[in-house]
């Protein structure tokens, strides 16, 4: 989140009622705002849907999320069930020639990583004027088979791009090390530091599905703000308001402030996104030619799998699908800057792709039923150039109290960063 409120005034509009526009409005008007909140199209929610099947349930984009406190608490008051993690469903892994490896790398190239990581100094500070490309500090740090079968793996699957898209600062502002420090070093001191947190967080995820947790917080906020919550009414120019939070993706919000500031608008709509494509895959149970147990695998580069990584849902997590007994359910991520093609190939091409990929990888014979979502624009790059685009906000638009930026592109990419952005709205009071 970019900006602070104008608190001489207890009034705000929201622009855009995805989920990160949604939490806005529901922590202002909880203290007290006059809160009016504009949406262009006629459903809430954004990219995050559930979609009940006879055989479970298809979700559009996030699956779970990371529960801390300040989200257990939004859920309680929504009334969302959270439900934890099924005790064998906890494995990762990642492809490496061609099969599941709970850790990829062999004795030799554990060694190299921890070498590199033990004795490997950094050679600049957090704060220089030079952006650092993650994968020129992952080969520094970590090693050339570290960044290959483990960083690679894990970007491609949380952003759908290549380390070397990735800011270190920018995605990972934990890994930036001071001058002189070692990756090692830094971790060990972090460790210490940190053990006396008592939030535990740990992966959740709603008992019906992410969608429910959004149409609990649509439906409170339609009790709340009543018609001045505004669903099929675009907005291409900034309202005249005390307070004025753009919570719509950076294209959208180029458009709605160059009026205001040309410069920050033209930035904006340089954001880049990236296309993604989720596909659930429901299967009969006797389709499974070995056990399959875990969160999910994830795919290297080097590995040319056609997919970014497969999540494994009723084996993450009870109530996915509509009996545990007959079937199980998987998604498919697909696309990403490596393999764009995906977001225009027609669905037949997909189910083909998919199919050999559940059978080369898995052993899953013959898939039963398949969902298609498709996201042109799913998720933002966080690139070594976003800061400068935080920065030019900050001394622009957003330095005069009461204007706010507010999306998965200000800072926070996951669902449980953007609950605990809008959650601390209060304190990006001007007067606090």
């Amino acid at each position: 989140m970019i900006g602070t409120l104008n608190s001489s005034c207890k009034e705000a509009t929201v622009v855009g009622a995805g989920i990160a526009g949604m939490l806005a409005a529901y922590a202002l008007d909880r203290d007290g705002y006059s809160v009016t909140l504009l949406e262009e199209k006629e459903r809430a929610g954004g990219l995050i849907q559930t979609r009940t099947t006879k055989h479970g349930i298809a979700e559009s984009a996030a699956h779970s999320l990371i529960a801390t406190e300040t989200v257990r608490e939004l859920c309680r008051d929504l009334g969302v069930e959270l439900v934890e993690p099924r005790k064998e469903g906890k494995a990762k892994y990642i492809v490496r020639d061609g099969r599941l490896r709970r850790f990829p790398l062999t004795i030799g190239e554990a060694f190299d990583t921890l070498g590199h990581a033990a004795l490997v100094r950094s050679i600049s500070h957090p704060t220089s004027s030079e952006p650092q490309r993650l994968d020129l500090w992952a080969r520094r740090h970590l090693g050339d088979a570290a960044l290959e079968y483990l960083l690679t793996p894990f970007v491609r699957g949380i952003y759908g791009v290549q380390p070397a898209e990735l800011g270190v600062s920018t995605a990972f502002p934990f890994l930036d090390l001071p001058a002189g420090k070692t990756l090692l070093g830094a971790m060990l001191g972090r460790h210490d530091n940190s053990r006396s947190k008592k939030d535990k967080k740990h992966r959740t995820a709603p008992r019906f599905g992410m969608g429910d947790l959004v149409a609990r917080l649509e439906k409170r906020l339609e009790q709340r703000l009543g018609s001045r919550f505004r669903k099929g009414e675009p907005v291409d120019q900034l309202p005249e308001a005390a307070n004025v939070i753009i919570a719509t993706p950076a294209h959208a919000a180029a458009k709605i402030i160059r009026s205001a500031s040309a410069s920050l608008s033209d930035k904006l709509a340089g954001v880049r996104y990236t296309p993604i494509v989720s596909v659930t895959v429901f299967v009969d149970r006797h389709a499974l030619t070995r056990p399959l147990h875990g969160v999910g695998v994830l795919m290297p580069s080097r590995e040319q799998t056609k997919s970014l990584g497969i999540l494994f849902n009723s084996s993450s997590f009870d109530y996915r699908v509509a009996d545990g007994s007959r079937f199980a359910s998987f998604t498919v991520m697909m696309g990403g800057t490596a393999q764009p093609q995906w977001l225009t190939a027609s669905d037949e091409e997909i189910r083909q792709a998919i199919k050999l990929e559940l059978a080369t990888l898995l052993g899953i014979l013959e898939p039963h039923d398949v969902v298609i979502h498709r996201w042109p624009a799913a998720l933002p790059q966080y690139s070594t150039d976003l800061p400068v685009i935080w920065d030019h906000a900050r001394h622009t638009w957003c330095a005069t109290p009461g204007r706010i930026l507010f999306g998965n592109y200000t800072g926070q990419i996951s669902l449980r960063g953007m609950i605990e952005s809008a959650a601390k709205l209060r304190s990006r009071d001007s007067g606090h």
